[in-house]
């Protein structure tokens, strides 16, 4: 039963994540474009920009995120 109550919280999370996932790596690629000494002036303003994107969309999946992740544990059974 509390399987079937967690179940759609958890579909949830999962969807947040998969969404979350490539914005994430394309922030991480920027940031090591951005970490590359000496990088040339297009890549380092393409990478900056690249980033910017990628914090404001990951800034509404993350407040999804914790919506789904505190949904996910009010549902599910008590530890203990």
């Amino acid at each position: 039963m509390t399987q079937a109550i967690a179940q759609p919280s958890l579909t949830r999370l999962k969807r947040y994540l998969s969404e979350y996932r490539p914005q994430l790596g394309n922030a991480i690629a920027a940031i090591q474009t951005l970490e590359i000494p000496n990088a040339d002036e297009e890549s380092f303003s393409q990478a900056l920009a690249d980033l910017h994107v990628c914090a404001t969309v990951l800034e509404s999946y993350s407040e999804g995120m914790v919506d789904a992740i505190d949904q996910f544990v009010e549902d599910s059974p008590d530890e203990g």
